[in-house]
């Protein structure tokens, strides 16, 4: 289960991920998330939701550095990752991910802190 769109009023995409049954979802979300960045311009923001997001297993993570490596050259500015409280710390393989990819992205527990800090720098 995934969701991928694009704000262009906020020059913002939303990537919610939970639970991806298969490599063919993994390939859909890692194309969504490159085709929706290219609806914004050059110094948009991301906001990535993982409170529903399972590990998974490291084939997730070749998908995971092309759309991240995508969305850097369509011109991602900043990133902030919405992760669980407690419980699975999935978000620690996109951070892995986005290491290698050369960014980091701050984790935050709720959506409104995610926006908070993104409209921050907007401002």
């Amino acid at each position: 289960m995934y969701d991928v769109k694009a704000d262009i009023d906020k020059n913002r995409i939303y990537i919610t991920i939970g639970r991806l049954e298969d490599e063919a979802e993994m390939q859909s979300l890692a194309q969504a998330a490159s085709t929706e960045c290219r609806k914004l311009k050059k110094e948009f923001t991301c906001i990535t939701d993982l409170r529903k997001y399972e590990i998974q297993d490291d084939m997730f993570e070749d998908y995971v550095k092309q759309a991240q490596e995508a969305m850097i050259r369509a011109g991602m500015s900043k990133v902030v990752r919405v992760r669980r409280e407690t419980g699975l710390l999935g978000h620690f393989q996109f951070d892995n991910v986005s290491m290698d990819v050369g960014y980091h992205a701050e984790n935050v527990t709720t959506m409104e802190e995610a926006e908070k800090i993104l409209d921050e720098k907007a401002e």
